[in-house]
């Protein structure tokens, strides 16, 4: 599935994070707060501690890292500096639905809600916060309402059919993605919902619809990578690898490329071509706990294993909760 990003860009420039920073950020913090990446926007907030735009900058690069405990504090910060901000507030409210945090959600819904009771889309937001806390029989009252309301609402038939497959109902759910694309055919999140409806069944109609997602903006590798996993799933690995590659050719940063490819090279014990894979993903990726671990198998294959054990230890630096890099450093 792709990686769905659900927050609006901060327009706003932030100039002091191109000046020198009045105060250093403190030692003893997380690991992803003071690598190079965010360290600059963690001396930032050091020395500007009231600045929210700040806090959702960092949220932003945080959430690229998936990082979601360290990304969720700073939009929560960003929110309680600067409560009238709609946008920060309703980043905060698609990324705890995102993480199935509904309770959370639902108390950020309410807050748009009184602000803006006419606005239909929090009213939408509502469902699928219910949805995100598996209460489907309240979300289908909100959205048959709106779907009587607002009939031919593409939104709010793609929430529909995201019930319906929330509620197994596949038949139902394809139904009602096919019923989105009917009235907007080239509308990115319906056309993504039917063909991960296809590639969750194991249907190469999947392959169809990211074929056509890709074909709509050629610069988009999502839909190639979502083609190459496919594949893998059906044990096609030529395929997956040439739908892996094709995507790294699109976007040469995308890191769970170069990890899923060298994976299959690793099971063909193509260990140097995987573990070239794996130092391109840590070069575009200089914080990934995965690219780390990988890497450190392909070492451990060589009887490399001091520097296998470098490699896992660097992984649980990135991700303490990396149990499968715990365990190897255990090990050895």
């Amino acid at each position: 599935m792709k990686n769905i990003f659900y927050f609006f860009l901060c327009l706003t420039v932030l100039s002091s994070c191109g000046e020198e920073p009045k105060t250093a950020a403190p030692e003893n913090l997380p690991a992803a707060l003071v690598n190079p990446m965010i360290r600059p926007l963690t001396e930032a907030i050091a020395a500007d501690t009231g600045n929210a735009a700040l806090y959702y900058q960092r949220s932003v690069e945080l959430n690229k890292m998936g990082q979601d405990s360290l990304t969720q504090v700073d939009l929560m910060k960003a929110v309680s500096l600067d409560p009238d901000n709609v946008g920060y507030r309703e980043s905060l409210t698609f990324f705890l639905i995102d993480k199935k945090k509904a309770a959370l959600a639902m108390e950020q819904v309410k807050i748009l809600k009184q602000k803006n009771p006419k606005n239909e889309t929090y009213t939408l937001l509502e469902a699928e916060a219910y949805m995100a806390g598996n209460e489907l029989a309240k979300a289908e009252t909100i959205l048959t309402d709106l779907m009587t309301r607002l009939p031919g609402e593409p939104d709010v038939l793609l929430d529909a059919s995201r019930l319906k497959a929330a509620q197994k109902d596949t038949a139902g759910a394809i139904d009602y993605a096919k019923k989105v694309l009917q009235i907007t055919p080239n509308f990115f999140d319906g056309l993504y919902q039917l063909a991960d409806l296809y590639s969750a069944t194991g249907n190469a109609e999947a392959l169809k619809w990211y074929d056509k997602i890709y074909r709509l903006d050629t610069l988009n590798p999502n839909p190639l990578y979502d083609a190459a996993l496919f594949y893998q799933r059906k044990g096609d690995l030529a395929a997956a690898k040439r739908f892996f590659v094709k995507t790294i050719y699109v976007d040469k940063d995308f890191t769970d490329a170069y990890i899923q490819h060298g994976k299959i090279l690793l099971s063909q014990d193509s260990v140097s071509k995987a573990e070239r894979q794996f130092s391109i993903a840590i070069e575009v990726a200089p914080n990934s706990a995965e690219a780390y671990y990988q890497k450190g198998l392909t070492l451990l294959k060589q009887n490399k294993k001091a520097e296998a054990k470098s490699a896992f230890n660097q992984a649980l630096v990135f991700n303490r909760n990396h149990t499968a890099a715990r365990e190897a450093v255990q090990h050895l």
